[in-house]
């Protein structure tokens, strides 16, 4: 059998290079490590621009990336109010190693050995480090020069001030109980509250969340959405029949947030009667009556874990993920939906299409521009995860959510690394496979992360070894990706495949360092 893929695999090969001249149409910079060269860096988000760079000629520093350097796992990902998103998840986390196992075999269903592994680097590796003392997470703006909050520790970076160059976001406050501290270009009020966190701005609104400790136990935190106008704090209260019961704790929070057509709206979650985190949008036009509307087909107390929406643009399409509860197609799929109208998120609800998103996939729901181009994560393998299997790879994708995109695709959905082949394997964007999109903005501008390999990988294969395959010649960087100006969708050539797991004509290696990036690519931002 092994012969017959090579043989495959070389045909595959051979065909792709035989085609004519073709080249990328997006460029790539890395930002690599500046304290430790060890550690991995993550891009987060971009800065807001407005200037077309399909028509026009932009560079690296036309829009500045934020990004993260990481020394270890988080386990408890800063960007979350409860751990996993999940109701019960303080429960698991006062438990330790164990609640990390537990989860693990419950809702990712991997074998025992690899939930070993993976509780091993999220808590024992992870959040059983973190500390006033350990600085975790240092953040920049374009370059090491540009640190942000570099007087705090666990600096995480959620967004941009709208048309600066100022970073919104969070970092530790010392303990678990004061665990997250807002910052942003302005002061913001959480008189009242332990925790505060700020993910996006829309002229004098911002929105996030506030947490506090509970009364019942102290181990468990309990949360609302928040938004702020300018530095006046206005709760976004759960809804009707909502309270703590036992420690299943009720969860909220805002993501981001648009002018639609007159009528501002953020998008995040919040809890159902079940204490559940429920995709939600709110309605800001009275923020001292914050309205909530649940995308209500995830209140179903067993199909689903958690729902969110992480992104919302100016024409009303927001995006998000589902966690399911029961595995679907071989896992515990955490599947890509978006809405098109926030009036009515139930109703104008629809899932993600095209051969890269199949059902029971694991994706991430990055961010969507004001051209309707989303930007994510998504599996780009198809074999079990749940009943004790293993965890599939991941790549970044781009998606036109209608005909308003720039950005040319042919009207479908692609992997990013498609869209940065320029042919050669001696090229500097063959030095990148990208596995995570974080965000974009309205020039097409991408933030997100990448395996890098130093000199570039053997061949254009999408799955292409590098130096070898030997352990430790990739490293997980920060990237950025500029459109090329002219580019069209005749450029494009799909990268080929040598692995015979695989999404439509994609695949890509698995091994140890398939469930390293589960540790960190798991659970973050948006």
């Amino acid at each position: 059998m092994s012969s017959k893929i090579f043989k495959l695999s070389s045909i595959t090969l051979a065909v792709a290079a035989s085609f004519g001249a073709h080249a990328a149409i997006y460029n790539v910079y890395d930002y690599q490590p500046v304290v430790n060269g060890n550690a991995k860096t993550y891009g987060v988000a971009i800065e807001p621009g407005s200037t077309d760079c399909w028509g026009n000629a932009c560079t690296q520093t036309t829009s500045q990336i934020a990004y993260e350097e990481k020394l270890y796992y988080e386990g408890f990902n800063y960007r979350d109010e409860a751990p996993f998103r999940y109701e019960f998840g303080y429960d698991l986390l006062e438990e330790g190693y164990d609640g990390f196992t537990s989860y693990c075999g419950s809702y990712l269903g991997y074998n025992s050995t690899l939930c070993d592994d993976w509780a091993t680097d999220q808590y024992t590796n992870g959040y059983a480090r973190e500390s006033s003392t350990v600085n975790n997470s240092m953040a920049y703006i374009e370059s090491g020069s540009s640190q942000v909050q570099s007087a705090e520790n666990n600096v995480i970076v959620n967004s941009f001030a709208s048309g600066t160059g100022d970073a919104i976001g969070t970092y530790y406050g010392g303990s678990l109980k004061n665990r997250t501290v807002a910052y942003s270009d302005t002061s913001l009020d959480s008189t009242g509250y332990d925790q505060s966190k700020v993910w996006a701005k829309s002229g004098s609104l911002y929105v996030g969340s506030v947490s506090n400790q509970s009364t019942n136990n102290t181990n468990d935190y309990y949360s609302y959405g928040a938004v702020w106008n300018g530095s006046t704090l206005k709760r976004i209260n759960w809804v009707s029949d909502v309270s703590e019961d036992g420690r299943s704790m009720p969860q909220g929070s805002a993501r981001d947030l648009a002018d639609v057509s007159g009528t501002t709206y953020a998008v995040g979650y919040n809890s159902d009667s079940d204490e559940k985190p429920v995709a939600a949008v709110f309605n800001l036009t009275d923020l001292d009556s914050i309205s909530t509307s649940f995308v209500s087909r995830f209140q179903n107390e067993s199909n689903y874990l958690n729902s969110i929406l992480t992104s919302i643009n100016t024409n009303g399409i927001a995006i998000g993920e589902v966690k399911y509860a029961t595995p679907l197609n071989g896992a515990y799929a955490n599947s890509l939906f978006y809405i098109t109208d926030p009036a009515n998120p139930n109703s104008s609800y629809s899932e993600f299409s095209g051969s890269i998103f199949f059902s029971g996939a694991n994706g991430k729901a990055g961010a969507i521009n004001n051209n309707d181009e989303a930007v994510g994560a998504i599996d780009n393998q198809t074999h079990q995860e749940s009943g004790g299997g293993k965890p599939r790879s991941q790549r970044a994708f781009i998606a036109p959510l209608s005909s308003n995109a720039k950005a040319p695709l042919n009207n479908r959905a692609w992997y990013l690394d498609d869209l940065t082949n320029d042919g050669s394997s001696s090229s500097t964007n063959n030095q990148f496979r990208i596995i995570d999109a974080t965000d974009i903005n309205d020039s097409g501008v991408i933030s997100g992360t990448a395996l890098y390999c130093s000199g570039g990988y053997e061949t254009t294969a999408i799955d292409s070894k590098c130096n070898g395959g030997i352990d430790g010649s990739e490293k997980i960087v920060a990237v950025k990706l500029v459109p090329i100006n002219g580019a069209t969708a005749s450029d494009i050539q799909a990268r080929p495949v040598t692995q015979e797991d695989k999404v439509d004509r994609q695949g890509g290696s698995l091994g140890f360092l398939a469930l390293t990036l589960l540790g960190f690519l798991g659970f973050r931002r948006k």
